[in-house]
This record gives C-alpha cells, sequence and structure tokens, in this order.
C-alpha cells in the first residue's frame, strides 16, 4: 500500500490546474485527510465496504468539500464523472477491497472487476483526456510488473491479474500522458499530459518526479 502523502499535491494543482480530487479506495481515510490540505474545490473517495465507508463519512462530515460515495471505484466513477467540469488527480487505490482492513483476504473476491478494477477504471477517466487534463496516479504497481520495488515484489500468496502488465496504460494515454513509473514504496504508476509541457515550473516538476519523486513521508 502506498501512499498519496508522496505527492505533492499543491505543485500538482498548480502544475495541472486541477480543481478536484477523486480517490477510488478509502481505507482510513488518511490519504483524503492529506489532500484536504490542498486547494481542490471537491473531493471525492469511493469506498465499497460499508464499515469503512461510514467511518469516513464520520470523520469528513465537517468539510463540505469531501463526498464519500458508497459504490465500487467503476460505479463510483460511473455516476459521478460528469460534475467534474474541470481537471481533476485521480488516485487510484481501488484493489483487493477489504484486505488492508483485515475484512477479507487477499484472494477472497473472485470478480476480478471488483477485486483489481484498475483497468476498466482508467478506461472510464479515458472518455476525458479529450477535454481535460487529468493527473492520474496508480498504486501497488508491483501487482501488475515485478521489479525493484521498495517493500519487494508482490508476496506469493497474493494472486495477480490473469493478465499482468500495465499496457493499457499505454493504450489509452500514451498519446495524451507522459507515464512514469517509480518502484519506491509498492510501486506508483504516474500519468501527467502531455499538454502541461508549456506550463512554468514543468520541466523542473518532470525531472523531480523521475530523479527523486515525491514529498517525504512524515
Amino acid at each position: 500500500m502506498g501512499r498519496l502523502k508522496r505527492f505533492n499535491l499543491d505543485k500538482l494543482i498548480a502544475i495541472a490546474d486541477a480543481k478536484y480530487l477523486f480517490e477510488t479506495g478509502t481505507w482510513k481515510g488518511d490519504g483524503l485527510a492529506y489532500a484536504a490540505k490542498s486547494p481542490f474545490k471537491k473531493l471525492y473517495s469511493s469506498e465499497i465496504i460499508d464499515t469503512v465507508a461510514e467511518k469516513a463519512v464520520n470523520r469528513f462530515r465537517q468539510d463540505g468539500r469531501i463526498e464519500i460515495i458508497h459504490a465500487s471505484s467503476i460505479d463510483a466513477l460511473n455516476s459521478h464523472l460528469s460534475q467534474l467540469d474541470g481537471n481533476c488527480v485521480f488516485w487510484l487505490d481501488a484493489h483487493f477491497p477489504g484486505a488492508e482492513e483485515g475484512l477479507k483476504g487477499y484472494n477472497e473476491v473472485e470478480d476480478e472487476g471488483i477485486k483489481l478494477p484498475l483497468q476498466k477504471e482508467m478506461e472510464i477517466i479515458a472518455t476525458r483526456k479529450h477535454k481535460y487534463q487529468d493527473v492520474i496516479l496508480v498504486d501497488d504497481l508491483r501487482i501488475y510488473e515485478e521489479g525493484s520495488f521498495d517493500s519487494g515484489n508482490l508476496p506469493d500468496n497474493v494472486l495477480p491479474p490473469k493478465v499482468r502488465n500495465t499496457q493499457f496504460a499505454e493504450t489509452l494515454f500514451g498519446d495524451s500522458h507522459q507515464i512514469i513509473k517509480s518502484f519506491r514504496d509498492e510501486g506508483y504508476l504516474i500519468l501527467i499530459p502531455k499538454s502541461v509541457k508549456q506550463v512554468s515550473g514543468f520541466r523542473k516538476f518532470l525531472f523531480e518526479l523521475q530523479n527523486g519523486l515525491f514529498k517525504r513521508i512524515i
């Protein structure tokens, strides 16, 4: 499990002129709490597990910008994407629902569309790419490939996807986004719109992503 705190969201907002954050997989809500410190107009977080969603609603009820969507990430994206009338930072972390909380086993959910929804999530988000300049941050790259990850490769007792690669990301966004891989933590896939290259500070920001990356975790 990676951390949204790794990313300098204020800088992402400035570079991409992002108004919204959309998170799939709320868990404890710590990533959402971190994101709420940045000047997003609205923050959405989808959570499929009943008890987790309820706790998140209670935790964030004082912040009117935050909406917890009690639904699968696919249903949440389908129902709410039309409300995003500007650029968005997507944090995609909805895999293995309930496993981090100890409520379900990593291999307990058989439906891969629920257990590992990343490809479908990105297919939905890709419908926006010709109108908006969204930033897409994907957690747990090690689910989809082997590599020199800080936290090691996917444990042997966790079943990977039937098709284990990230070619779908290149197919969906290769024409519109710069795609960067990081092997920090459990790995990240970072998609930055190519259209923001002319924005002041972009070159320095891209260098930081590729050569040091992220904020230091406090």
